[in-house]
């Protein structure tokens, strides 16, 4: 194995700040005014949700958030969706039903006639429950422009009406369309990563789970799963979390119980790296694409994220570890924030170095 290690540009050296940035603990604030309920009531009424009053209730809050927010508002964005191409494709599937995958596409204008160009396979948010393509459309449409690629934003299936691990397979057909037909595409089939954040995040893990499964790894020359779901840490004892990851574990131990299905605990207990990928074991993990795993300091996935960061270290396809000091989940994609910049700014960099670069 040693030989198949990946090398380290070592890019970032970001230091841990200790504490959350000002802005968004003001912001913090003022959705605690607005809804007007605290962690401990919250925990208690997720405990006692339905499945489908728990789905419900995270669509209507995730999507009218982002709907409303800068992560769409923002003239940035909004001028680099405009400064696109949008287009959509669909990739037919039958793992679960025959069904065609929707993607949209955007493309920058300046690009419209190379034929070479990199591209970023990605999977949007929202714990793999809510939102959708067309929600991080002008977010994504803004990280085509920016970072001068093409962005092929996967509109895979949701739980519960899709589970584990057919949401994951969705976007690994997309993945095995993009690299079978990059000439058509305008793709060079060398420079084609994949990345998601959040509940996207567990879905481009998931599908480096699913491509060392299948000795598929080298269709990617990137992974970035960010700010990604992973393990079932959240079921642990909370005085061993942090104060974020012990808020949040009421909602995330539901969360994941819809994302498996009815036969969660038996996959739970199984290690199923398809719905838990950070338990991959270390034959898949050596046979995974290189990886930049990137996180937030005041994330609740960070304590999964850095362990599952140093086994792929061990197996060598670990490129980097990224941690935005003084940042919170999903801080980093709104322009709201201070920590919007220093993310935009360091993925950027990250793609230019190893994606567009040979």
């Amino acid at each position: 194995m040693a030989t198949n290690r990946v090398k380290s540009k070592n890019l970032f050296n970001f230091r841990p700040r200790g504490v959350i940035d000002d802005d968004i603990l003001v912001f913090d604030e003022e959705m605690k005014v607005k809804f007007n309920i605290d962690a401990k009531e919250m925990a208690e009424m997720v405990e006692k949700q339905t499945e489908e009053e728990f789905v419900a209730q995270m669509r209507v809050m995730m999507d009218s958030y982002l709907s409303s927010s800068p992560f769409s508002t923002d003239p940035g964005h909004i001028e680099a969706y405009d400064s696109c191409n949008n287009t959509e494709i669909r990739v037919a599937t039958s793992h679960d039903g025959q069904f065609n995958v929707p993607v949209l596409v955007h493309t920058p204008k300046f690009l419209a006639d190379k034929r070479d160009r990199a591209c970023i396979i990605y999977a949007h948010g929202g714990g793999a429950i809510a939102c959708s393509a067309e929600t991080h459309s002008r977010f994504l449409a803004h990280m085509a422009m920016d970072c001068g690629i093409v962005v092929f934003n996967v509109d895979y299936r949701l739980a519960p009406e899709t589970r584990c691990p057919n949401n994951v397979l969705d976007f690994y057909e997309v993945i095995k369309y993009v690299a079978s037909n990059a000439s058509e595409l305008g793709i060079d089939p060398s420079k084609i990563a994949i990345a998601g954040e959040s509940g996207g995040g567990y879905i481009c893990a998931g599908a480096m789970v699913q491509l060392a499964l299948q000795s598929e790894s080298s269709l990617v020359k990137l992974a970035i799963p960010v700010i990604a779901m992973m393990d079932d840490y959240e079921f642990g004892n909370t005085e061993s979390m942090t104060k974020v990851e012990a808020e949040a574990a009421a909602s995330m131990m539901k969360l994941w119980k819809v994302v498996g299905g009815p036969e969660f605990e038996a996959k739970r207990k199984a290690a199923d790296p398809l719905l838990f990928p950070a338990k991959a074991n270390a034959e898949l993990l050596a046979k995974m694409p290189p990886t930049i795993i990137w996180e937030a300091e005041f994330d609740q996935f960070n304590t999964m994220a850095s362990r599952f960061a140093q086994k792929l270290r061990e197996a060598g396809r670990l490129l980097e570890l990224v941690v935005i000091p003084g940042a919170k989940h999903g801080s980093g994609m709104s322009p709201q924030f201070k920590a919007y910049k220093v993310e935009r700014q360091a993925w950027r960099f990250a793609i230019q170095e190893y994606l567009i670069k040979e």
